[in-house]
């Protein structure tokens, strides 16, 4: 399905009935991200999984977006077709999304569930220093030195991501009141463990799982594995 929303087209999923349980995927996914994971809820909740603006079929973001504007759009896609609390589950950069409209829009967060999110993250040195560069001289660079860069990957999102890897939403976790959980792994080399724990610490009515050995992609991988403690917490 589609929807237009602030003028751009997004795509998305809705299956089941019940309370709505909304997943957002991390930088670089898509619907298909968390569809087994969602797919596993779709019998007691009412889930929605979309493409995030710049990925999938939905519409690309304005260049100037950050985690502000894209949480906006989706509080716009909530306010258009959900009239209820939600649950949200965000992942990744999904994750961080969900951070902010949790802090910042309260009324419409029943429960959150956080699987790794980005909420503080640097851009290296290193690959800062290719901002001198002519952008088609950039890609050519970045697929030679960095294969595996989200820069490489999405150079129409090059702006958005560059914004977005060095916000810092580490000041709105204490302002977050919906009951949380916060899903880890040990082996996660893209946001480290000890943010999970400073997670806890700030997010006062918050409770933890760390899985061992796992990585960043755990409810890619594994959806299986944190179904059983989400089912729990909900």
């Amino acid at each position: 399905m589609f929807i237009n929303v602030q003028g751009k087209k997004i795509h998305f999923l809705k299956e089941g009935q019940g309370q709505p349980l909304l997943f957002l995927h991390g930088w670089g996914g898509s619907i298909n991200s968390l569809t087994p994971l969602a797919n596993l809820f779709s019998k007691k909740y009412q889930v929605i999984n979309l493409d995030l603006p710049g990925f999938g079929l939905s519409d690309l973001p304005d260049p100037k977006w950050g985690v502000k504007e894209y949480s906006e759009l989706i509080l716009s896609f909530l306010k258009q077709t959900i009239l209820e609390k939600i649950i949200l589950f965000g992942h990744s950069f999904g994750g961080s999304l969900a951070i902010y409209l949790a802090a910042k829009h309260p009324d419409f967060i029943d429960k959150l569930i956080l699987s790794a999110p980005s909420y503080k993250r640097e851009l290296k040195k290193s690959r800062n220093l290719l901002t001198n560069f002519p952008q088609l001289f950039r890609i050519l660079l970045y697929r030679i030195f960095f294969p595996c860069s989200d820069l490489w990957r999405f150079p129409k999102l090059e702006t958005n991501f560059r914004r977005i890897v060095q916000e810092d939403f580490s000041s709105y976790l204490p302002k977050i009141n919906a009951n949380t959980l916060i899903l880890w792994g040990t082996a996660d080399k893209e946001t480290p463990v000890q943010d999970a724990y400073y997670l806890k610490e700030k997010i006062k009515n918050s409770q933890i799982k760390v899985y061992a050995n796992e990585g960043h992609s755990l409810p890619l991988k594994k959806p299986e594995l944190i179904f059983k403690v989400m089912e729990k917490f909900l």
